[in-house]
């Protein structure tokens, strides 16, 4: 596949997963064995990835991201991007706080045949986690 349809897919995953929480873009841009990699751990395949998702939307209902560069060559798409939500929800163990957070990253994307087989993301972990501004 080209350069530019690579990066079409790319933004699909985080335009229509993310920001709309469409599961099924999965199946169509992924491969099922897709490999997840970022900093609170590993998945591996579709119906991880897609529990993740759903499990991250439920924390932030208003989760949103931001594409603020994205380029790439041949099989392989960088994605720098900015996330906004707020923890509405309980993730990783942690009550709902109610704060809002912004997170900044960076996905490299690669792909075959058109299809993502693996993606590593870079984040402060931390960021994820809003703390009410009385807490301790």
């Amino acid at each position: 596949m080209s350069s530019a349809a690579n990066q079409v897919a790319t933004r699909a995953y985080f335009e229509k997963l993310w920001n709309r929480g469409d599961l099924t873009i999965i199946d169509a841009i992924m491969v099922p064995e897709i490999k997840f990699h970022y900093p609170l751990g590993d998945l591996f395949g579709a119906d991880a990835l897609k529990q993740y998702v759903g499990t991250v939307r439920a924390a932030f209902p208003d989760i949103r991201f931001a594409i603020t560069e994205l380029f790439g060559d041949e099989d392989r798409v960088a994605v720098r991007w900015s996330l906004s939500g707020t923890q509405t929800g309980s993730f990783k163990g942690r009550p709902p706080s109610g704060v809002a957070v912004n997170v900044q990253g960076i996905t490299v994307v690669h792909l075959t045949h058109g299809k993502i087989h693996e993606m590593r993301v870079s984040f402060d972990p931390s960021r994820l986690v809003g703390h009410r501004p009385d807490s301790k």
